[in-house]
């Protein structure tokens, strides 16, 4: 069942289900979800915004308090308990700084490409490559640039074509990747996980080439985290391998968030 498709959001899924709220990366929108919303909308309640700077909201501007303030919003007014929170690449860092606000709020995590540190070295070359990006987003042959290697990626993966169209449609932002990359710089992303220290599965493509080394280290770190990888992907690895992404979700969620038997199961 679906209860809202709107340009900035989609809500679907039992009144009454388990809520999965899912959080784009940069550069995208809520569409990239569509593989993992139409799969597990039967069973779950299934919630994706678009980041400010993004999607339909292209015109405001990112910071991760915006960001957080729509998620609080759309899981307050649509899940009925505490949800597993799953964010690719910025949207990781979005749901890592919204559970380590809101640690009540949030059943479990699910992080793909979002386990590198953004502190030092890297958060600086980060940063001066998110202002490059935005400078680059005012000249429309660059811009237009951008969304013809995104769309180009895109029809060589996976997906069907229908979702191709609909996440080329939600909106590729240059601007939007600039903003998501400025305001990484400088974030502390293990101290967020501690300060939440439930459930959290670090998904990761095996071809990624910052994030799984980084996320075995953060999981020998953090009692309730497993690092996990997807043969044969990349740093969008719920693009590139939309079913084994889909699957390791629903495993994750139905042997670990919600199952009593385990160890962090029921978490609300």
């Amino acid at each position: 069942m679906i209860d809202v498709v709107e340009d900035s959001v989609y809500v679907g899924g039992p009144v009454d289900g388990r809520p999965i709220a899912f959080v784009h990366g940069a550069g995208l929108s809520w569409r990239m979800w569509l593989p993992q919303l139409r799969a597990l909308e039967a069973e779950y309640r299934v919630i994706a915004p678009d980041l400010p700077g993004h999607g339909r909201r292209a015109d405001e501007r990112f910071t991760f308090e915006a960001a957080v303030g729509i998620l609080e919003d759309l899981l307050g007014t649509h899940a009925a308990e505490p949800a597993l929170v799953v964010g690719q690449s910025l949207g990781g860092y979005v749901a890592a700084e919204y559970a380590a606000g809101r640690p009540g709020r949030v059943a479990g995590l699910v992080l793909s490409g979002a386990s590198a540190d953004y502190r030092g070295a890297l958060g600086a070359t980060t940063w001066l490559a998110g202002l490059f990006n935005r400078v680059r987003a005012a000249v429309d042959p660059l811009e237009r640039r951008f969304r013809e290697g995104v769309a180009a990626d895109l029809e060589d993966g996976p997906l069907p074509p229908e979702v191709v169209v609909a996440i080329l449609e939600g909106g590729v932002s240059l601007a939007g990747y600039g903003q998501g990359a400025m305001a990484l710089a400088g974030l502390d992303l293990a101290a967020k996980l501690r300060a939440f220290d439930g459930p959290m599965l670090l998904l990761n493509g095996t071809e990624d080439r910052l994030n799984p080394d980084a996320a075995r280290t953060l999981a020998r770190s953090l009692s309730a985290a497993e690092a996990r990888e997807i043969p044969a992907a990349g740093h969008t690895c719920s693009v590139e391998r939309p079913d084994e992404y889909t699957a390791a979700v629903r495993e994750f969620a139905a042997e670990t968030v919600w199952n009593p038997d385990a160890r962090w199961g029921s978490r609300g």
